[in-house]
């Protein structure tokens, strides 16, 4: 089924665009001075890439809260956007009670659960989406769209946030075969390694992303960091040691030209120490067409890697088990 899930991406990312068309926002009667978007996991990686895609054109400070403390300064004047696609994410509960009690305008993206029964209850913005039978991780198209939706109404995302979403559906239905040949072939080079994934400030999401896919999907241990911040510290780590590497780079050709510089020595000053630097080409003409291009050919290399290894790519019972041993302690104390 996962493979069926990936492959409906760009349905779900046409669907999320009909839901956030249709969505009913109102404004906020002070001025909003911070963004802060509440999630985890599969919910939460669209905080994380929605922040990157509106970094350079955002007025204001946008962060990522992935815990169960809320930032101090979130008050009155902040916009804080509580995703969760079950509704019902413990961490996310937490902080956004904490978000309602501080006077911030909270706008919920939720299937439903507890936190759509909270926001109907304090009359609070909400948008609901589709309650699909399929883990939150392959939901990212309908947290990610209506994050910019939630951004454009509030004047910190320009329009064409949303026409580049089109686009980029039109990219991969047109690029869908190419990608699963790609990640095919990206598959066999990383079976067996340990996976490190480098790109560049613009698409540290992406490598966040495809960590945390390769972690659920493959049931293997990634590394990712960086460009220009790793050429400070992790390249200096680069010298021959135990196990095998496999480098994954995600690149573009509307990275800072430094940059682009920066990997060309990376990639010789690594080539020493193992023969597998995966490039990964992430086309498309605007950030947004650049980013879902990667995050969907790293969520089919995820499935084809898992299909090698003989596992099953939905499975996490690791996670329940610890959900399960937390709710358990809750009641007894």
């Amino acid at each position: 089924m996962m493979n069926v899930f990936i492959q409906e991406f760009p349905k779900q990312l046409k669907t999320a665009l009909e839901i956030g068309r249709s969505a009913k926002l109102t404004a906020h009667n002070k001025p909003l001075y911070n963004i802060v978007v509440l999630g985890l996991g599969g919910s939460g990686i669209g905080g994380d890439l929605v922040a990157e895609l509106v970094r350079e054109t955002c007025p204001v400070p946008m962060l990522s809260c992935k815990g169960y403390t809320l930032p101090q300064f979130v008050n009155e004047h902040s916009l804080v956007i509580a995703s969760s696609f079950s509704g019902n994410t413990e961490e996310t509960l937490i902080m956004f009670e904490a978000a309602v009690k501080r006077g911030a305008k909270v706008v919920c993206i939720s299937s439903g659960g507890k936190i759509i029964e909270r926001a109907k209850v304090l009359e609070l913005n909400y948008i609901q989406v589709p309650a699909v039978q399929q883990p939150p991780r392959t939901c990212l198209g309908y947290s990610l769209v209506q994050q910019l939706f939630v951004l454009q109404f509030f004047g910190f995302a320009p329009k064409s946030c949303l026409a580049d979403v089109e686009r980029s559906i039109g990219l991969l239905e047109a690029h869908q075969a190419r990608i699963q040949t790609l990640a095919k072939q990206y598959t066999r080079q990383l079976q067996g390694k340990f996976p490190i994934i480098y790109t560049t400030e613009r698409m540290g999401a992406v490598a966040l992303r495809f960590r945390q896919q390769l972690n659920e999907n493959v049931k293997v241990l990634a590394s990712h960091h960086l460009v220009p911040e790793m050429n400070h510290n992790e390249l200096v780590g680069w010298t021959p040691q135990e196990g095998a590497q496999a480098v994954v780079i995600f690149q573009t050709k509307d990275d800072h030209p430094r940059n682009l510089k920066r990997l060309e020595i990376n990639k010789e000053i690594i080539g020493q120490v193992t023969d597998v630097i995966l490039e990964v080409d992430c086309i498309g003409d605007s950030l947004i067409e650049q980013v879902l291009y990667a995050v969907h050919l790293g969520d089919w290399i995820s499935y084809e890697w898992a299909v090698l290894r003989g596992v099953d790519p939905i499975e996490v019972d690791v996670i329940d088990r610890l959900k399960g041993a937390l709710a358990a302690a809750t009641l007894q104390e």
